[in-house]
């Protein structure tokens, strides 16, 4: 693969000054992970880098009383992450674990302060990829004050066939394995009460559920119940 050519296509790379982005691609590596593979822990604090997924999937998690890790989102292809941990060196906060096969560009952290203490204004980019993660959990909670729990189902899975859906004759599937636990816990609610909404939708042909693969047959009818009113 070719560091400078993925770099170069990166809307939030290509936004740095060009001083910034040569620096940042002269340190920049690549790195690749095997499905299932722990990419880190929280609590780790040691090569803590900034990273840019290429291709694959990332489960960011944390573990529950009863020992379930539970996914609380997903990275994929163009995310980044990582920057929290570069800008006040603090352990990480959740674990993180592939899904498949995974590559990373990772640019180390020392790099990135080096060139921050230089061009101070990298940490405004820096903090602008955060702004996109407090904007995303704003929406998050503004979802979960105003509607229902149907309805948010109907809007995470709508938004999930953005960066997952796959067409399948007539149907689109969600190539993302997703238990109906970690369902739940992504919504603020229980298994059960996501059986229970899943079950419905089964009958009326709106989706179909099948080890853990969500497929969507009947996407107006989805997005309709996005909006129950």
């Amino acid at each position: 693969m070719n560091i400078t050519h993925h770099l170069d296509n990166d809307p939030w790379f290509t936004h740095l000054p060009a001083e910034i982005q040569t620096q940042l691609a002269h340190s920049a590596v690549l790195k690749t992970y095997q499905k299932n593979q722990m990419i880190h822990a929280v609590g780790d604090n040691d090569d803590a880098a900034l990273h840019l997924v290429l291709g694959g999937t990332i489960r960011v998690c944390n573990v529950s009383a009863s020992g379930n890790a539970m996914t609380l989102t997903h990275l994929s292809s163009g995310d980044w992450f990582g920057e929290i941990s570069i800008i006040d060196d603090n352990p990480r906060t959740h674990d993180a674990w592939t899904t498949n096969k995974v590559t990373l560009l990772s640019i180390p952290r020392k790099a990135v302060i080096h060139t921050a203490e230089q061009h101070p204004i990298l940490y405004k980019h820096l903090a602008l990829i955060t702004c996109g993660r407090i904007r995303r959990a704003f929406e998050w909670i503004d979802n979960a004050t105003s509607l229902n729990t149907s309805a948010r189902l109907a809007s995470m899975l709508i938004g999930l066939i953005g960066t997952y859906g796959k067409q399948v004759g007539a149907d689109i599937k969600i190539d993302l394995r997703l238990s109906q636990e970690e369902l739940g816990f992504m919504l603020g609610t229980t298994r059960q009460t996501i059986n229970k909404i899943i079950q419905s939708w089964q009958k009326q042909t709106i989706i179909n559920m099948h080890y853990g693969f969500i497929t969507i047959k009947n996407k107006p009818q989805l997005m309709a119940m996005m909006n129950p009113e």
